[in-house]
């Protein structure tokens, strides 16, 4: 049995490894005890978001996209409604999703059913991570099984709190090595996940348009006299730029905010969430700074920036 969980953790920290790009290099910070506790949440994340998103899509053809959490599942792990399993069918994809809710209970029950199931059902035992965080993750998730409409910012920030903070939330127990959090520090986790999730809306725009999916909320389009046809003929207007610098503050606002979780992790964690917060406020300031080409690239950082940034959190005095 040891044996099988020292390879359910490989597995996902090879899945990790091969698909995380900005959290993998966050998730060097930590211990490995917890590095493979993440690297559990993490695969089954990603999984439920590829689920949501293509129901044929195997991890070697996944990317990033919008959300904080990707898919990492083969293929044969997601049951079929019907025979036309497809992207465009989102009822076979919602069977997908409720299949892992019940994963996910099985797993809290430790009666694991696929190997990366398997490290997921020691690391909610071992920390006393929350099935209620990932259920609201799963929730969050089967929002896009539709094209996306998000009408106020309340709908967006509940939104992103499903998508990105309760995956924060669910990580929070790792990271204290097991001690339960308090209401102040999954306060701040909440906040660190928005930030990042709300650059992310900022960054991925075009891409998400492509998706059918709009994340700036259609009210304050309208407030700032911006159209769908708009967005979707790629017309930068003063109205869009303005909107988006006022998206920006607002990420780089919540960032902040969730920088108040530092202090209150063992000394050993706190790298990891200092090095997303610092990963994800430099691709912000790069975007203002470019003056919101959202149209025309992803902005990111090179893997050099990132790998530094890692190596000096391990000197830096957080």
């Amino acid at each position: 049995m040891a044996s099988d969980l020292a390879r359910a953790y490989r597995v996902c920290a090879r899945a990790t490894r091969r698909h995380a790009r900005n959290f993998h290099f966050a998730f060097l910070s930590l211990p490995r005890p917890q590095r493979r506790a993440v690297y559990a949440l993490y695969v089954f994340c990603r999984e439920a978001d590829g689920v949501a998103d293509d129901a044929e899509t195997a991890p070697s053809a996944a990317g990033e996209n919008g959300r904080a959490v990707l898919s990492v599942r083969e293929p044969q792990e997601v049951p079929s409604a019907t025979n036309d399993d497809t992207p465009d069918n989102p009822e076979a994809r919602r069977v997908g999703l409720n299949a892992m809710r019940n994963r996910l209970a099985a797993a809290g029950r430790g009666e694991p059913e696929t190997e990366h199931d398997l490290a997921l059902a020691d690391t909610l035992d071992r920390y006393g991570v929350s099935e209620e965080d990932l259920r609201a993750v799963l929730d969050g998730v089967e929002f896009d099984l539709n094209p996306m409409r998000i009408e106020t910012s309340d709908h967006l920030r509940t939104y992103c709190y499903h998508v990105a903070s309760a995956v924060g939330l669910a990580t929070l127990p790792i990271l204290t090595d097991g001690v339960p959090p308090t209401e102040g520090m999954r306060e701040a986790a909440v906040d660190l996940g928005l930030g990042m999730q709300y650059v992310n809306v900022l960054r991925d725009i075009d891409e998400d348009l492509a998706l059918g999916r709009i994340y700036l909320p259609s009210e304050e389009l309208a407030a700032h006299g911006v159209t769908e046809f708009q967005l979707r003929s790629h017309t930068m207007t003063d109205g869009l730029r303005s909107l988006l610098a006022a998206h920006a503050e607002r990420a780089r606002s919540y960032l902040d905010s969730g920088r108040r979780l530092l202090p209150d992790l063992p000394r050993r964690s706190r790298a990891c969430p200092w090095l997303l917060s610092e990963i994800y406020g430099r691709i912000l300031a790069r975007i203002v700074t470019a003056d919101y080409p959202v149209f025309e690239r992803r902005v990111s950082l090179p893997a050099t920036e990132k790998l530094w940034l890692v190596f000096s959190s391990s000197w830096k005095r957080l």
